[in-house]
């Protein structure tokens, strides 16, 4: 009996371990200094009218308010650190709880927001999020039909909000004019493609595919140099 109680406490304790896991809060000195050190993701969760008066460099932006709040956070590489902050700490504290339960494997959040940010006189960048014309809305039939006409398709499965697939851009556009007459290279929109995405079981953004006659042979997630893009093209064409 001793042994079986000794057993159910052993179970308990561990379970609660297991949900112990929390986010580490920094104040903005301590936070700017350990994110430049970092390669981690830095995510705005302020509303789009809060970002218009300025925004930490290099932030990804996703509105805390947003319906699909939880589906776009769910699609950050899981091994990157996230920096999280918004106006004044309320809601990006929610926002660091939301992505540990998502999976995230660490989350530091700016104690006080940009409020406390501004105080210390940090700097400060204007947002570059806008609308960009070269990503495509596939479907799966769609897609399909691209890759039956196609010997090599390069698939760039990007959202609009995060930084690493902004940086990517232009080199993709780069390699989509260089390679037009050997490859069909695509930046396709996550966020209103997801039927598409969720078919390829692409979890998070930037993610790279590269099929040869319909079938997938290589896959990569996060940022990634154009010569190493266009090796894999190259020894595939």
């Amino acid at each position: 009996m001793k042994n079986f109680i000794a057993l159910i406490g052993s179970i308990l304790l561990i379970a609660c371990s297991s949900n112990s896991q929390t986010f580490t809060n920094l104040s903005p000195k301590e936070f700017k200094s350990a994110f430049e050190k970092e390669n981690a993701i830095l995510l705005d969760v302020r509303t789009p009218q809060e970002i218009n008066g300025g925004m930490i460099e290099n932030a990804s932006t996703i509105d805390f308010y947003d319906a699909d709040f939880s589906k776009k956070i769910a699609k950050i590489q899981k091994d990157k650190t996230v920096y999280v902050y918004c106006k004044s700490g309320g809601r990006s504290s929610k926002a660091a709880k939301m992505l540990l339960e998502s999976g995230q494997a660490k989350v530091v959040n700016l104690k006080g927001g940009i409020m406390a940010w501004n105080t210390n006189r940090m700097p400060l960048t204007k947002s570059t999020s806008k609308k960009d014309h070269s990503m495509e809305e596939l479907s799966i039939s769609d897609f399909d039909n691209m890759l039956s006409k196609n010997s090599l398709v390069l698939a760039d499965f990007h959202t609009l909000w995060c930084v690493p697939c902004r940086k990517m851009s232009p080199i993709v556009d780069e390699l989509k004019v260089e390679y037009e007459s050997s490859a069909e290279i695509l930046r396709i929109d996550m966020d209103k493609s997801e039927l598409l995405a969720d078919s390829y079981n692409i979890k998070a953004v930037p993610t790279f595919v590269l099929f040869k006659d319909s079938k997938e042979i290589w896959r990569h997630t996060g940022l990634i140099s154009k010569e190493e893009l266009e090796k894999i093209l190259k020894s595939n064409i």
